[in-house]
């Protein structure tokens, strides 16, 4: 129940998790769906869906009892729940993640703000670093060309990517062999002027190496480690104390909870830029059978995916469900999503439909 010493509690859902394999075109978004609502009314909600969706399917409702063929009836009673006045308006969210974002953002917090930071600059100061990730993801594949663009991510995401035995996937000469041949490929002189300071920080990846291979290091390349804690506290701005029931996850063990937990609320270093005031009261994992909560954020993780599909252009049957959902769901993105701009209602459209011209060097 909600209120007492946890506060009010969140409950969240992942769609689109596949992995490390975090720049693949066929899955370029992830989003942790959320709501604020406890297990009773959760319920009731869930029982008003069912009954208007007309879905009779025993057990836990999923996202994909709306999506599946086409239904235009179910399709039309979740767009209504979650547009402004339905039954979720003002308790659901969605956190996007652009997985290609995320790894560009991962180069320069990991590399080159720890460099910047040795050299008395603060990247974060004045959104530094995150314009820089935004002009990589912007003008990265141009300046490039795609090949070399995708084969910098991909020896990126492997040198940051879960250890095997604690051996390095890539050792940090390779990587900035690669670093070393896209700075001289490139033909764009802001693309040029970020992987040359990148290219500075081999001292840095050799300390942030060694760094990874021990038992305690939070996952670099994974986004739910930095995005459930944003979740929560983008909540905790709006509603006050907050607690978060996580549905069980693989990636999100026991001890490596405990070790979120530590790090978000002792002032840990990754986290000094994420908690303005409000501290949370509490991270919890459960079952989606046993938390009716889960199952609505599962509802809502499930429709953003489908709308970063439509947007993204892709030739999907969940793109199609994302179509007629998008003008519902836009709206509960937050403009705090691990995404390359801050206009979540882009998402409401195709990109091709922005209605300004690409940038020309």
């Amino acid at each position: 129940m909600d209120g007492g010493p946890d506060g009010r509690w969140i409950a969240a859902d992942e769609s689109g998790w596949d992995g490390e394999a975090l720049f693949q075109p066929t899955e370029p978004y992830m989003t942790i769906g959320s709501v604020a609502i406890d297990d009773g009314d959760a319920g009731t909600v869930l029982a008003l869906l069912r009954r208007d969706a007309g879905i009779k399917q025993a057990g836990e409702l999923k996202f994909s009892h709306f999506a599946r063929g086409g239904n235009q009836r179910r399709l039309e009673v979740l767009a209504t729940a979650l547009e402004p006045g339905g039954m979720l308006a003002g308790r659901a969210s969605i956190f996007m993640i652009d997985k290609r974002f995320f790894v560009t953002a991962k180069i320069i917090d990991l590399l080159l703000e720890e460099y910047a930071h040795e050299n008395g600059v603060d990247l974060h100061a004045d959104d530094q670093a995150r314009r820089y990730a935004q002009k990589l993801i912007e003008e990265g594949p141009r300046a490039l060309g795609a090949p070399m663009f995708n084969e910098l991510i991909r020896v990126f995401v492997r040198f940051g990517g879960i250890r095997n035995r604690g051996q390095a996937l890539v050792e940090v000469a390779e990587l900035f062999q690669v670093l070393d041949v896209a700075e001289r490929r490139s033909h764009r002189r802001a693309i040029t002027d970020i992987l040359g300071m990148l290219v500075r920080c081999r001292a840095q990846a050799d300390e942030l190496q060694k760094t990874m291979l021990e038992p305690d290091f939070l996952l670099a390349m994974e986004p739910l480690i930095p995005a459930m804690p944003a979740v929560l506290n983008e909540w905790s701005r709006q509603i006050g104390p907050a607690s978060l029931l996580m549905d069980a996850h693989k990636v999100l063990t026991d001890d490596r909870i405990d070790i979120l937990w530590k790090a978000m609320t002792a002032g840990h270093p990754d986290f000094r830029f994420l908690w303005t005031g409000v501290r949370p009261r509490g991270l919890a994992r459960g079952d989606s059978l046993e938390h009716p909560s889960i199952q609505l954020a599962d509802l809502v993780a499930g429709a953003g995916r489908a709308v970063a599909h439509f947007h993204e252009g892709l030739t999907t049957p969940t793109a199609e469900v994302g179509a007629a959902l998008a003008t519902s769901v836009a709206p509960l993105i937050t403009p705090h999503s691990l995404i390359a701009h801050d206009e979540p209602a882009r998402f409401s459209r195709p990109k091709e439909s922005r209605g300004h011209p690409p940038t020309r060097s």
